[in-house]
């Protein structure tokens, strides 16, 4: 628990530098909902916050609350977005490996690029797919792992040169 704390303040406080705010700006910004001192305290991981007030706080900060959750999870839980490579999709076993082959389709079509041999599906796919096949994101990243594709070299230096 204290690592997820961690990791929530982490996050607040990346949201405040990204929008160039001090403490006691984001604080006057509030109207009197929050101190300088409560916010440092979140910031640092040593003051529990509330699902209402981090929502509140996003507002503020002009963040979305579920994307920076999804920041903070995969942090602490280490669940990324999975890379699919679409030839190993045949690995995957009944009944999850038919329902993620089609959620998958349908989500190429949505993209408009069907031609691909890979897909990333992002973190609001995952939790979608996990929740039609009665399972949770974990249990989701287990049964597409042997359709995911590893990152070889040439990945990484083709994401150099972009």
């Amino acid at each position: 628990m204290e690592q997820l704390a961690l990791e929530i303040g982490r996050a607040i406080r990346r949201a405040r530098l990204d929008r160039g705010m001090t403490l006691k700006e984001l604080a006057d910004s509030s109207a009197g909902r929050f101190r300088p001192t409560s916010l440092a305290g979140y910031e640092r991981g040593e003051r529990t916050i509330s699902v209402v007030r981090f929502c509140e706080l996003c507002r503020l900060l002009d963040v979305p609350p579920g994307r920076l959750l999804q920041e903070i999870t995969r942090t602490v839980y280490g669940h990324g977005e999975p890379k699919i490579d679409l030839t190993k999709l045949e690995v995957l076993h009944e009944p999850e490996g038919e329902l993620i082959a089609g959620f998958i389709k349908q989500v190429l079509v949505q993209r408009a690029d069907p031609d691909v041999e890979t897909i990333v599906l992002r973190a609001g796919d995952v939790e979608v797919l996990a929740s039609v096949a009665g399972t949770t994101a974990a249990e989701l990243h287990e049964i597409v792992g042997s359709a995911q594709r590893s990152v070889s070299e040439s990945d990484l230096a083709s994401a150099d040169g972009e």
